[in-house]
Protein backbone atom coordinates (compact mmCIF):
# COMPACT_ATOMS: atom_id res chain seq x y z
CA UNK A 1 0.00 0.00 0.00
CA UNK A 2 1.37 3.38 -0.90
CA UNK A 3 0.04 6.84 -0.05
CA UNK A 4 1.25 9.93 -1.83
CA UNK A 5 0.38 13.49 -0.85
CA UNK A 6 0.87 16.18 -3.43
CA UNK A 7 0.61 19.90 -2.87
CA UNK A 8 0.08 19.99 0.90
CA UNK A 9 2.96 22.21 2.02
CA UNK A 10 1.71 22.57 5.60
CA UNK A 11 1.75 18.80 6.13
CA UNK A 12 5.12 18.57 4.41
CA UNK A 13 6.54 21.22 6.78
CA UNK A 14 5.10 19.41 9.81
CA UNK A 15 6.63 16.08 8.84
CA UNK A 16 10.00 17.63 7.98
CA UNK A 17 10.34 19.22 11.43
CA UNK A 18 8.55 16.39 13.24
CA UNK A 19 11.53 15.05 15.26
CA UNK A 20 12.40 18.53 16.53
CA UNK A 21 8.78 19.35 17.33
CA UNK A 22 8.21 16.00 19.03
CA UNK A 23 11.30 16.55 21.20
CA UNK A 24 10.12 20.03 22.23
CA UNK A 25 6.66 18.68 23.06
CA UNK A 26 8.17 15.79 25.04
CA UNK A 27 10.42 18.09 27.09
CA UNK A 28 7.58 20.46 27.95
CA UNK A 29 5.26 17.58 28.84
CA UNK A 30 7.93 15.93 31.03
CA UNK A 31 8.65 19.16 32.90
CA UNK A 32 4.97 19.81 33.54
CA UNK A 33 4.45 16.22 34.65
CA UNK A 34 7.36 16.25 37.11
CA UNK A 35 6.09 19.56 38.52
CA UNK A 36 2.68 17.96 39.09
CA UNK A 37 4.35 15.01 40.77
CA UNK A 38 6.30 17.39 43.00
CA UNK A 39 3.12 19.20 44.01
CA UNK A 40 1.49 15.94 45.06
CA UNK A 41 4.60 14.80 46.94
CA UNK A 42 4.87 18.14 48.78
CA UNK A 43 1.24 17.85 49.89
CA UNK A 44 1.64 14.26 51.07
CA UNK A 45 4.95 14.81 52.88
CA UNK A 46 3.79 18.05 54.54
CA UNK A 47 0.61 16.31 55.68
CA UNK A 48 2.56 13.35 57.04
CA UNK A 49 5.23 15.31 58.89
CA UNK A 50 3.35 18.45 59.90
CA UNK A 51 5.93 20.67 58.20
CA UNK A 52 5.09 23.71 56.11
CA UNK A 53 4.72 22.99 52.40
CA UNK A 54 7.34 25.63 51.59
CA UNK A 55 9.93 23.93 53.80
CA UNK A 56 9.25 20.57 52.15
CA UNK A 57 9.48 22.11 48.66
CA UNK A 58 12.83 23.74 49.52
CA UNK A 59 14.21 20.40 50.68
CA UNK A 60 13.36 18.75 47.34
CA UNK A 61 15.62 18.83 44.32
CA UNK A 62 14.04 19.08 40.88
CA UNK A 63 15.98 18.53 37.66
CA UNK A 64 14.00 19.41 34.55
CA UNK A 65 14.35 17.65 31.21
CA UNK A 66 16.12 19.31 28.28
CA UNK A 67 16.28 18.53 24.57
CA UNK A 68 19.70 16.93 25.13
CA UNK A 69 18.65 15.02 28.27
CA UNK A 70 15.13 13.60 28.08
CA UNK A 71 14.95 12.86 31.77
CA UNK A 72 13.31 14.72 34.65
CA UNK A 73 14.14 13.90 38.26
CA UNK A 74 12.63 14.69 41.61
CA UNK A 75 14.30 13.74 44.84
CA UNK A 76 14.98 14.61 48.42
CA UNK A 77 17.99 13.82 50.56
CA UNK A 78 18.12 11.52 53.54
CA UNK A 79 19.36 14.33 55.77
CA UNK A 80 17.18 14.72 58.84
CA UNK A 81 15.22 17.93 59.40
CA UNK A 82 16.20 20.07 62.43
CA UNK A 83 13.74 19.68 65.31
CA UNK A 84 13.21 23.44 65.35
CA UNK A 85 11.25 23.13 62.07
CA UNK A 86 8.64 20.99 63.86
CA UNK A 87 7.05 23.94 65.66
CA UNK A 88 9.53 23.85 68.55
CA UNK A 89 8.61 26.07 71.48
CA UNK A 90 10.61 26.99 74.53
CA UNK A 91 11.93 29.94 76.48
CA UNK A 92 14.35 31.85 74.25
CA UNK A 93 16.97 32.63 75.41
CA UNK A 94 16.50 30.27 78.33
CA UNK A 95 19.54 31.40 80.32
CA UNK A 96 19.29 28.22 82.41
CA UNK A 97 15.72 28.92 83.51
CA UNK A 98 13.88 27.07 80.73
CA UNK A 99 11.61 24.10 81.22
CA UNK A 100 12.80 22.37 78.09
CA UNK A 101 11.53 22.43 74.54
CA UNK A 102 8.26 21.09 73.22
CA UNK A 103 7.71 20.14 69.57
CA UNK A 104 4.89 18.81 67.44
CA UNK A 105 5.17 15.95 64.98
CA UNK A 106 2.21 14.58 63.05
CA UNK A 107 2.05 11.55 65.34
CA UNK A 108 1.82 13.73 68.45
CA UNK A 109 3.70 16.21 70.56
CA UNK A 110 6.80 15.69 72.64
CA UNK A 111 8.94 17.51 75.17
CA UNK A 112 12.64 17.31 75.93
CA UNK A 113 13.26 18.55 79.45
CA UNK A 114 16.95 19.45 79.17
CA UNK A 115 16.86 20.96 75.65
CA UNK A 116 17.10 24.63 74.76
CA UNK A 117 16.68 26.83 71.68
CA UNK A 118 19.74 28.81 70.58
CA UNK A 119 21.02 30.88 67.67
CA UNK A 120 24.39 29.97 66.21
CA UNK A 121 26.87 32.54 64.90
CA UNK A 122 25.88 31.50 61.38
CA UNK A 123 22.31 32.65 62.07
CA UNK A 124 20.91 29.12 62.29
CA UNK A 125 18.38 28.60 65.06
CA UNK A 126 17.95 25.12 66.45
CA UNK A 127 17.10 22.90 69.41
CA UNK A 128 20.16 21.74 71.32
CA UNK A 129 21.16 19.64 74.33
CA UNK A 130 24.40 19.58 76.21
CA UNK A 131 26.35 16.40 75.56
CA UNK A 132 29.04 16.85 78.23
CA UNK A 133 29.16 17.77 81.91
CA UNK A 134 30.48 21.23 81.13
CA UNK A 135 28.71 23.94 79.12
CA UNK A 136 30.18 22.61 75.91
CA UNK A 137 29.90 20.62 73.71
CA UNK A 138 26.30 20.87 72.59
CA UNK A 139 24.58 18.90 69.85
CA UNK A 140 21.57 19.72 67.75
CA UNK A 141 18.43 17.57 67.78
CA UNK A 142 16.72 16.44 64.60
CA UNK A 143 13.35 15.07 63.53
CA UNK A 144 12.69 12.46 60.84
CA UNK A 145 14.31 12.32 57.42
CA UNK A 146 12.18 13.57 54.53
CA UNK A 147 13.79 10.92 52.33
CA UNK A 148 12.07 8.13 54.23
CA UNK A 149 8.69 9.87 54.05
CA UNK A 150 9.32 10.56 50.33
CA UNK A 151 9.89 6.85 49.73
CA UNK A 152 6.55 6.08 51.36
CA UNK A 153 4.63 8.24 48.86
CA UNK A 154 6.88 7.64 45.83
CA UNK A 155 4.46 5.30 43.98
CA UNK A 156 1.70 7.93 44.20
CA UNK A 157 4.04 10.61 42.87
CA UNK A 158 5.17 8.44 39.97
CA UNK A 159 1.59 7.58 39.03
CA UNK A 160 0.58 11.26 39.13
CA UNK A 161 3.54 12.23 36.92
CA UNK A 162 2.67 9.48 34.40
CA UNK A 163 -0.96 10.58 34.19
CA UNK A 164 0.04 14.20 33.71
CA UNK A 165 2.67 13.31 31.10
CA UNK A 166 0.07 11.59 28.90
CA UNK A 167 -2.34 14.53 29.21
CA UNK A 168 0.34 17.16 28.63
CA UNK A 169 2.00 15.31 25.77
CA UNK A 170 -1.26 15.19 23.82
CA UNK A 171 -1.75 18.89 24.42
CA UNK A 172 1.83 19.81 23.48
CA UNK A 173 1.73 17.76 20.26
CA UNK A 174 -1.50 19.56 19.31
CA UNK A 175 0.19 22.86 20.08
CA UNK A 176 3.16 21.96 17.87
CA UNK A 177 0.84 20.92 15.03
CA UNK A 178 -0.98 24.26 15.29
CA UNK A 179 2.32 26.15 15.00
CA UNK A 180 2.98 24.88 11.48
CA UNK A 181 2.77 27.81 9.03
CA UNK A 182 -0.24 27.51 6.74
CA UNK A 183 -1.91 24.79 8.84
CA UNK A 184 -5.56 25.20 9.76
Amino acid sequence: MEITLVGDTALDALLKDYPKRATRATVRAMNRAIASGRTLMVQRIAGDTGLKSGDVRKAMSLRNATAQRLEARLGVGLKRIPLYAFNAKGLFPSRGKGRGVSYRLKGGAGRIANAFIADMKSGHRGVFVRSGKARLPIRELFGPSLGHVFAKYRPEGIERAREMFVTNFRHEMGFEADRVPGAE
